[in-house]
């Protein structure tokens, strides 16, 4: 469980790294949101919840309430009874499901790169291939400023021998050639009831094979050996979500950007899995909502600084949509300029005085005149009620209220939807 206790400290390099005050265990519940909702599977279930217990951080005031109040309750029960709360205060924080059997990411690609013999077959690799670009576009979404080797796990099940029945010795394969023909004589029995022959009346060994004959022992097939397999898990996605792009000193890049597979272009699975998504405004609406109530369970939300980090959130969207649809690699997608995507607001509907005003002068107008018009415009009605089968454009304005609608807004392009804004300032030290 991760428990994020505000201070003066933390609050200035929260400043420092463009986070508003620390809502680290928020963004951990952002990530595994935005991983549930693109089908990555890349992260561990998170979610917010209230604990509390004495090894977790408390000041001196706190923990001298609780020793007061348990104290009152045992000598005193009926006062005790009158308390809101016994013991120490609940604290707010994220719960992340623990996985089993990972290491960190680095130690396995020290392993691979210095013992080759040790690296996974190419069907385990293209596996991992897979994964590694499901993790780039999280991270690359998220826009994560602490993605190092040693805070992405790494699952690796080598090769193991499958267990199967032994192959007996006594299992000799049948040679028609040498069979004899087994046609008892008169003298001959059918039956022996004491003597057990271990070899078939149908099949018989030769005398002059059985000097030869050297039963090979049991060899490994590669069929009998089962495929290694990969897994990936993306944790510490605490420093993610910033309201803007790096622009001061550090550029906080990603550390998997030096990795040989970042070189490699994205796969046609990745692409199926999520241009799909990214192309639809209505999905990226839709995520931004629900980020926004994972945000609101902080105390200090702030709505302006919340659509900063969804404007980074959407250039980030914009930008890996852009390299998916020209299958560019990892390291080709953080070399694009890093944009913000802002949405456009409606237009805002005209002010109660202004309509009175306009109805005031439409009163001063002749009678006749109003008359005159209402009587011209009733035939172009009449007249307009059939175009509206024929195929084309429709010409009638829709209510406001269904222009507005989720599914109308929804199906609008990223031109129509959101304001594109290239950041031309960068940070001071940038090494790709």
């Amino acid at each position: 469980m991760r428990i994020m206790k505000e201070g003066p400290f933390l609050l200035e390099i929260s400043k420092i790294l463009n986070f508003p005050k620390v809502t680290g265990y928020l963004s951990e519940v952002g990530a595994s949101l935005v991983d549930e909702k693109l089908g990555l599977n890349i992260v561990p279930p998170t979610g917010v919840v209230e604990l509390a217990a004495p090894t977790f951080y408390y000041d001196r005031l706190d923990r001298a309430k609780a020793r007061t109040k348990e104290r009152i309750q045992s000598r005193y029960p009926n006062i005790g009874r009158r308390f809101h709360r016994i013991g120490l205060p609940e604290k707010t924080g994220s719960f992340q499901l623990f996985v089993k059997g990972y290491q960190d990411a680095g130690h396995w690609l020290r392993t691979w790169s210095t013992q080759p013999e040790t690296a996974p077959p190419p069907v385990t690799q293209r596996q991992f291939q897979l994964l590694f670009e499901k993790l780039v576009a999280l991270d690359y979404i998220i826009r994560n400023t602490d993605r190092g080797n040693d805070n992405w796990l790494i699952k690796y099940t080598q090769a193991d021998v499958i267990d199967r029945a032994p192959i007996h010795q006594n299992d000799i394969p049948c040679d028609p050639a040498n069979a004899k023909n087994a046609v008892p004589g008169d003298d001959e029995k059918l039956i022996d009831l004491v003597d057990s022959v271990t070899i078939s009346d149908e099949c018989v060994i030769p005398d002059d094979e059985h000097a030869n004959f050297d039963p090979a022992p049991t060899e490994v097939e590669w069929a009998d050996v089962s495929i290694p397999t990969v897994e990936i898990a993306a944790i510490d996605n605490g420093l993610a979500f910033p309201f803007k792009h790096p622009d001061e000193w550090r550029a906080y890049p990603f550390g998997w950007a030096l990795l040989p597979q970042a070189r490699i272009p994205f796969s046609q699975e990745t692409v199926d899995l999520l241009l799909p998504k990214l192309d639809d405004t209505k999905f990226v609406r839709e995520l931004c909502e629900d980020l926004r109530l994972v945000f609101k369970n902080d105390k200090g939300f702030d709505k302006k600084i919340f659509e900063k980090q969804m404007s980074v959130m959407r250039g980030q969207i914009f930008n890996l949509r852009e390299a998916l649809m020209k299958k560019k690699s990892p390291y080709e997608l953080i070399q694009m300029p890093p944009q913000l995507m802002v949405e456009v607001k409606q237009k805002k509907k005209r002010s109660k005085r202004l309509r009175n005003l306009e109805y005031e002068e439409a009163l001063t107008y002749d009678s006749d005149s109003v008359l005159n018009s209402s009587s011209e415009q009733q035939p172009r009605t009449t007249q307009a009620t059939p175009i509206q089968d024929q195929p084309g454009p429709s010409t009638s304005t829709s209510p406001p209220e269904v222009a507005s609608s989720p599914t109308s807004r929804g199906s609008k392009s990223w031109q129509e939807t959101y304001q594109q804004k290239v950041q031309t300032t960068a940070p001071f030290f940038r090494w790709w």
